[in-house]
């Protein structure tokens, strides 16, 4: 089996992306530049992908080198928090430290304005998506997931259960009428979210273990766009039962029936070494989560 490329390799790449140009690059690293021409070349070849789309003027990366890319900052990193940890010996918190939330409104959140005016040396990262992530490939450090978390490398805590029921505001059951049972739930309007693969959530579950198929009159990926649609008396759409305790004008349909649970974990890459920036957001996070979710 042919050896993989060094290390070295990784950060000199790394190098030559944020520098723009091999040859600024090569000053950089104190080499010449048909050195580490050749050795871009050779790591390509070594990993049979293309990095870099190269022009007289510009680098840029394709797919492959994007992802790679990704990899050698998190190595990176990773290398300068080892040997900060081995000089300071002080456990303090510093360095890059990336999180993934699905919402905006989670990124917004005091936790992290908290989090880095207590850690100024901490350099946060945070990143909003929906879809679900390959924590390693993106470099997460952290991340902020709905859902199962079927990963046995994964660590995932889970700081929030919640059970969803169909709901409707009265003005629009009062125009549409209300559903006879759950299967009728075709014949109206229904806000139907995205799941974090992307796929529009087009059965709903049944206590009992069962689906029922809905039509959609809007789909997103956005929970907060889907809560704001039914509150505004768009259609139906499967909402927390903490949204009806805070909205007197939403009607549960069917919760004995119709009902789906949904965990939101902090999920985070088990490491031999867990650096203290990483062990510090996670703490903090424990306790922010929960009380902020119960006021939500």
């Amino acid at each position: 089996m042919p050896s993989s490329p060094s290390a070295d390799r990784l950060l000199e790449f790394k190098t030559i992306v944020e520098a723009g140009s091999i040859s600024q690059a090569a000053d950089l690293l104190n080499l010449t530049r048909p050195t580490l021409s050749r050795r871009l070349s050779e790591l390509e070849a070594a990993l049979h992908q293309r990095l870099l789309q190269r022009t007289t003027r510009e680098l840029f990366l394709t797919p492959a080198g994007r992802e790679l890319y990704i990899r050698a900052e998190r190595v990176a990193a990773d290398v300068e928090a080892a040997w900060l940890a081995m000089l300071q010996r002080d456990g303090e918190p510093r360095g890059p430290l990336r999180i993934s939330v699905p919402e905006s409104e989670f990124a917004a959140a005091p936790l992290f304005t908290d989090f880095a005016a207590e850690f100024p040396m901490v350099e946060l990262d945070i990143v909003v998506t929906n879809q679900r992530t390959d924590l390693r490939a993106a470099g997460i450090d952290v991340a902020l997931v709905f859902g199962e978390i079927n990963d046995p490398s994964l660590i995932a805590k889970t700081i929030f259960s919640s059970k969803e029921w169909p709901m409707a505001t009265k003005g629009y059951l009062a125009e549409n009428g209300t559903p006879k049972s759950p299967q009728t739930l075709i014949e109206h309007r229904c806000i139907v979210l995205r799941d974090s693969d992307g796929v529009p959530q087009l059965r709903w579950p049944m206590a009992l273990g069962e689906s029922v198929k809905v039509h959609p009159h809007m789909i997103t990926a956005s929970f907060r766009l889907m809560e704001q649609a039914v509150c505004a008396g768009l259609g139906i759409g499967l909402l927390p039962e903490s949204t009806l305790e805070k909205n007197p004008d939403l009607v549960a349909l069917f919760p004995d029936e119709v009902v789906q649970e949904s965990q939101l974990k902090l999920v985070y890459v088990e490491r031999e070494y867990q650096q203290p920036q990483v062990r510090a957001f996670i703490d903090r996070s424990n306790t922010y989560w929960k009380e902020w979710l119960n006021s939500w």
